[in-house]
């Protein structure tokens, strides 16, 4: 495993610890919410936290596409950054579901709803792959 994948495997644990902690946030702290949200409300977040589960299982998709669009741009990105900003953005947005369920614990909605979210994001989180890096070019053109 190279140094890349190994720095990678460690953030994916990190954001899976982090999802952990989250959950046991709401589960230590009540809502204080006098009322449910409004179902229209609920439902809009649900969506936005799946579609944000998807968004980060098409990460380097997203932003393979986005270096294209931009490849006239003035700052020139190696594809090992691309490689890492795209994986990076994976993560975040995945964990963002969860960030979501705790949005939706303090609102007052139910809990096998925030508790649905946080298991797609756990789920999500533990079954990413990172895929491999590219490998490094030197000016010469020789790979290392």
């Amino acid at each position: 495993m190279t140094g890349p994948e190994r720095l990678m495997r460690l953030l994916k644990y990190a954001f899976i610890i982090s999802v952990l902690l989250f959950a046991l946030i709401t589960i230590r702290l009540p809502s204080r919410a006098m009322h449910p949200p409004q179902r229209p409300i609920e439902l809009i977040i649900v969506l936005l936290a799946l579609l944000d589960v998807a968004l980060g299982w098409n990460g380097q998709r997203f932003f393979s596409q986005l270096a294209q669009a931009n490849s006239r741009g003035t700052i020139k990105s190696t594809p090992l950054n691309q490689w890492f900003a795209a994986n990076i953005f994976s993560l975040a947005v995945m964990e963002s579901c969860a960030l979501f369920a705790i949005v939706l614990h303090f609102l007052g909605s139910s809990s096998t709803l925030v508790g649905l979210l946080f298991v797609c994001s756990l789920v999500a989180l533990v079954f990413w792959n990172p895929g491999t890096p590219p490998t490094a070019v030197d000016e010469s053109g020789i790979s290392r």
